[in-house]
């Protein structure tokens, strides 16, 4: 599936994508109704490339450093991350940081780097943001960065403080790792609620009713499954998470409750319930897209990323707070192996960060 840009007169900026070859018609369909023609893409499985570029009826690549470095596009969506960021060279954020230089926009719909212990190591992330590959990445499908979520700005503001919030984040495999979702969940609860005292996780591996059952990860990099995890906060406030992307379709409901009673947002809007049970406010929002056509959430939700990217009207959300989001869901993999609660200050204590 090739994408073309709808907007008659003006010139569709150019992306390439680095995927999953069963990821090809979710991109496909995101990339369309984002308004961007694909020109490339490539894949971190050996020799899969070719296959994800013909589905995509795109020239293929091989070499995501390269690609950074010297493709001619305006945007590189990183949909599967492999390997990349996982390691401790500085190789990977350097490729990001040329990129970065071009002007070209680099997108990730995985955690990058793969562990909070590789932010300073690997070149990302430090007390001097200067020079660092973490603050030019952008991350696709992020809780906070929604059109939902924005939309609730107001109402968030005047709902007030939230003592607990609930996020459950669903989706299938080709949108993204379970890692993904975690990450878009703590960065949506520091967002609202700062970095817990405790983490208490645990996780389930998608074959478990084969009997498969392995241990936890040490980190991000190649995580399925399910995960569901509960957050203490030294002030008496709570959060909860359960997250999958083996669970059929992209869903989303975030829940807060306050003393103005109870808020609930979804993928196409939210509902105020207040504390005497009457409905104090609501919106639904359509999914309508460039085209005009219903898309999934999935879809909607990605497009949206990726053209708020190279469109210059549109506001930069900014870069994803790196440190306190990633220190999180390490603690939230350390507890699910441990089977104990853990403090992300534990984490920040091991994180080699000036």
């Amino acid at each position: 599936m090739s994408a073309t840009s709808s907007q008659p007169g003006a010139a569709a900026k150019r992306i390439a994508v680095w995927l999953e070859p069963a990821q090809a018609e979710f991109v496909g369909e995101t990339v369309e109704a984002a308004g961007l023609t694909l020109v490339g893409a490539g894949s971190p499985n050996k020799g899969q490339s070719a296959a994800a570029a013909t589905r995509l009826k795109c020239e293929p690549f091989d070499d995501l450093r390269s690609a950074l470095t010297e493709m001619a596009v305006d945007v590189i969506w990183l949909a599967s991350a492999g390997d990349f960021g996982t390691k401790s060279d500085g190789l990977d954020a350097r490729a990001v940081m040329t990129a970065a230089g071009r002007g070209v926009r680099v997108a990730c719909t995985e955690p990058v780097p793969a562990s909070a212990l590789l932010l300073g190591p690997g070149g990302w992330a430090g007390g001097d943001s200067e020079g660092l590959a973490g603050p030019t990445l952008r991350f696709v499908g992020t809780l906070r960065g929604a059109r939902w979520f924005r939309e609730a700005a107001e109402v968030l503001t005047a709902f007030g403080r939230p003592r607990l919030v609930q996020v459950e984040t669903w989706s299938a495999p080709e949108h993204g790792s379970l890692a993904a979702r975690l990450m878009g969940a703590m960065d949506l609860l520091y967002g609202l609620l700062a970095e817990p005292e405790s983490i208490d996780a645990a996780i389930v591996a998608p074959a478990w009713h084969t009997g498969h059952r392995p241990a936890a990860p040490e980190t991000l990099a190649h995580l399925h499954g399910d995960l569901s995890a509960t957050l203490r906060f030294a002030d008496g406030r709570a959060g909860v998470v359960s997250a999958s992307n083996a669970a059929g379709r992209w869903n989303t409901t975030v829940t807060l409750v306050s003393h103005e009673g109870r808020l609930r947002l979804y993928d196409d809007g939210f509902e105020w319930i207040g504390p005497d049970g009457a409905k104090r406010d609501e919106l639904r929002m359509t999914g309508r897209t460039r085209g005009g056509s219903k898309k999934s959430h999935a879809v909607t939700t990605a497009a949206d990323s990726l053209a708020r990217l190279v469109d210059v009207q549109s506001p930069d959300l900014g870069p994803m707070p790196l440190e306190p989001v990633l220190a999180m869901s390490q603690a939230a993999l350390l507890s699910a192996r441990t089977g104990h609660p853990e403090s992300p200050a534990t984490i920040r204590r091991m994180m080699l960060v000036p």
